[in-house]
């Protein structure tokens, strides 16, 4: 069987969690038997462990909107010639679709039907992913949160949504002294709702623990600045850590040094720290929202994210709690594997 998996946002040298299913889910299906994949990337993003790919030109001189529709264009020809398998996340989708092949589109999130859309032109952007999500013929995506949203605000036929959910590596866990107490991975943007953990943590440092640390790692979307003024604010700046680039082991590193993992979100498609965390058997203490409960179920401890006391009583009830045995790495691991997920996602095909 051919399979094409496409990403244009994908850049190998930085950990994300799309870049992280690209990568995990690529490797695996390239490793099974009688599956042949193509990755399609850009210029310079091709993987180590791709064994065939397509790279096309960056053209980062390009206006935003006309290198977008170049890109269209050019996905529209090399998707309408091939046999087999295509799972593709750019957008705007191809123009037309073949029969000769299975197209299915990725979608991670829909926040532009949200608060948190992020386009200059909302309504326009939000109407426009909706024609195109309603073109496409399949489309996977990575939590039945995210399906049941496409649903709703989209009106798309839930036989044609599929459910892929992202995974987790198992690698080595080594024995770490717990020296961060909390710890934070997100892009640095609004949503993310770091300003009501930073006032959460200063109250628990001067009122619970004047030897605390929190870690907050992330890529910043222009929220940095504002981050760091706020910590200023609370003088807490000796005991937060900012780190924007990290790699794989230096991030392995740090969960295994971890206690708790902390997630203040407002909005998510899936939340692959949390089980990350998870795997690495952190504490778990995340906002109350229905993706989170899908993800993490009872091992985690749910508070209010816009209730700055809520996340404070979170914090001072998970600290007075013994790690527990295993019970959360066997749930990521059952659970959250990337073979069982390419598993599923193979057979959906044989459907």
């Amino acid at each position: 069987m051919n399979i094409i998996l496409s990403s244009l946002y994908y850049e190998k040298n930085r950990v994300t969690g799309a870049n992280k299913r690209f990568d995990f889910f690529g490797k695996n299906l390239q490793s099974r038997e009688n599956i042949n994949l193509t990755v399609l990337v850009r210029e310079g993003e091709a993987p180590d462990w791709a064994e065939n790919s397509i790279t096309l030109p960056r053209y980062d001189s390009m206006p935003s909107v006309i290198r977008r529709l170049v890109y269209c264009i050019k996905l529209t020809f090399i998707f309408y010639r091939r046999d087999g398998v295509i799972i593709n996340d750019f957008m705007p989708v191809p123009l037309i679709f073949s029969k000769r092949n299975y197209y299915y589109q990725l979608v991670h999130d829909i926040r532009n039907f949200t608060d948190f859309n992020r386009a200059a032109v909302k309504k326009i952007s939000s109407l426009f992913q909706k024609i195109q999500w309603r073109m496409v013929p399949n489309i996977l995506t990575v939590s039945s949160f995210t399906k049941n949203q496409l649903i709703k605000y989209c009106n798309i036929n839930p036989n044609k949504i599929a459910v892929s959910y992202n995974g987790i590596d198992p690698v080595k866990r080594n024995k770490a002294k717990k020296d961060i107490d909390f710890l934070y991975i997100a892009t640095f943007e609004k949503r993310k709702n770091h300003d009501n953990l930073i006032k959460a943590f200063s109250v628990y440092v001067k009122n619970c623990d004047q030897n605390a640390r929190l870690y907050l790692i992330g890529r910043d979307l222009g929220y940095r600045k504002h981050i760091e003024t706020l910590i200023s604010k609370y003088q807490i700046d000796k005991f937060v850590t900012i780190i924007e680039k990290i790699s794989e082991s230096e991030l392995k590193n740090i969960y295994e040094r971890t206690y708790c993992f902390v997630n203040p979100s407002l909005y998510e498609g899936f939340g692959m720290p949390l089980i990350e965390a998870m795997y690495f058997d952190c504490h778990v203490i995340c906002s109350d929202i229905d993706v989170f409960h899908e993800i993490a179920k009872e091992h985690a401890y749910y508070f209010d994210p816009l209730d700055h006391g809520s996340i404070l009583n979170a914090m001072k009830e998970i600290k007075d709690t013994e790690i527990k045995g295993e019970s959360k790495t066997c749930y990521t691991i059952k659970n959250f594997s990337w073979s069982a997920i390419v598993d599923n996602f193979l057979n959906l095909l044989v459907k």
